[in-house]
């Protein structure tokens, strides 16, 4: 009986990663036809840097999107406390596109949270 007073464990947080990643356009209707590919860096919820990726390339494809690599060969951890500091510092000119830390915050507590950074489109190389 007494069961029921017992504190309730505190939800459990992912880390919060971030993968620079090169995509191909896939079957993904969103991209513009004029694209041929894009880089995009994306934030994920994970309990490991693998986890990260595994996740990160899942949703990118279940989007449609091919992943073709890390582009900078490397899965990045952030401080979710300092989410707000690092979007004024990496992305000054974007602030109104990412969310706001208690929003990331919150978001670590699902197993499924990942946002995507402002993606930078490219065109097909003319041979």
């Amino acid at each position: 009986m007494l069961s029921i007073f017992k504190k309730k464990p505190a939800p459990t947080l992912n880390g919060l990663f971030l993968l620079n990643m090169h995509i191909g356009r896939g079957s993904n209707s969103e991209m513009p036809a004029n694209l041929a590919g894009a880089y995009v860096g994306v934030f994920i919820g994970a309990p490991d840097p693998n986890g990260a990726l595994v996740q990160a390339v899942t949703e990118l494809r279940r989007r449609g999107y091919e992943f073709i690599d890390l582009s900078d060969g490397k899965i990045h951890q952030l401080d979710p406390m300092q989410w707000d500091t690092y979007v004024q510092n990496a992305w000054p000119e974007f602030p109104n596109h990412f969310p706001r830390r208690t929003e990331v915050i919150a978001g670590l507590s699902s197993p499924s949270w990942v946002f995507f950074g402002p993606f930078a489109g490219y065109e097909p190389q003319r041979a």
